[in-house]
């Protein structure tokens, strides 16, 4: 794990006294309540799962076995892990565990979540292209690569577009920006797995995100940005026209 990850999880479970198992079954969670993850979904294995979220696999396991506790997951010895979210397990969950509900970045409207989440994310862009080290800059490349081999699952991508952008955000250095950085991401959550069903999405967010590395790369703040913002620009205009009314 970096040094940049292990202040993350440091900071969150400071912030409520977790471990890192707790933490990352509460991010599965918000992302299965969130639509991200749906029902019948196969997870990715505990190797993967472990590369993503920066844990090891033992963590990814305690983690998952709390998830499955809640009724949300499928778990079995040598069988995939499935989500398990039709609507009588989602109602039971938010009948019994109201506090674990969606989150509340999803009670603004659209206009007002990615107008901060521009400002926000732009700031960091800059701020990393300043701050970001060559193991940084690998680790977002091993990202890509694995992204160039998602354009047909958009599930594996979606968690790997989450964690490219929490990376980038570590590397800004600044704790609040990350915190904030998250909570707006899980704006629209399940708008956003729509728009990854349609043609040449996944790709076209996939080329924006090499833009983005190959300006951090050049250590050049002000084109990071342009090339964060130009990413969220499109976030925003393919969620806005999937949503009702």
């Amino acid at each position: 794990m970096t040094m940049a990850q292990e202040t993350v999880f440091a900071f969150e479970q400071t912030l409520e006294n977790k471990t890192k198992k707790d933490i990352l079954a509460e991010k599965i969670i918000e992302m299965i309540v969130t639509g991200l993850l749906r029902d019948n979904d196969v997870l990715p294995s505990e190797r993967e799962l472990s590369q993503l979220f920066g844990v090891s696999r033992e963590t990814v396991r305690g983690a998952l076995r709390l998830v499955a506790a809640y009724g949300l997951i499928s778990v079995s010895h040598g069988s995939k892990t499935r989500i398990t979210a039709g609507e009588a397990q989602l109602a039971r969950f938010h009948d019994s565990y109201a506090h674990m509900s969606p989150v509340e970045v999803n009670q603004y409207d659209i206009d007002t979540v990615f107008e901060s989440r521009q400002l926000i994310e732009a700031a960091i862009a800059r701020k990393a292209a300043a701050r970001i080290d060559q193991e940084g800059l690998d680790k977002l490349r091993r990202m890509l690569e694995a992204q160039a081999g998602m354009f047909d699952n958009p599930v594996h991508f979606q968690l790997s577009d989450k964690n490219f952008h929490k990376l980038i955000a570590e590397y800004a250095g600044n704790e609040l920006l990350l915190k904030y950085s998250e909570e707006l991401y899980s704006y629209g959550l399940n708008i956003r797995r729509s728009v990854m069903l349609e043609p040449g999405a996944i790709a076209r967010s996939y080329a924006e995100h090499c833009q983005i590395v190959e300006a951090l790369a050049r250590g050049d703040g002000a084109a990071a940005e342009q090339a964060m913002l130009g990413h969220l620009t499109s976030v925003y205009n393919t969620t806005r026209e999937k949503m009702p009314g």
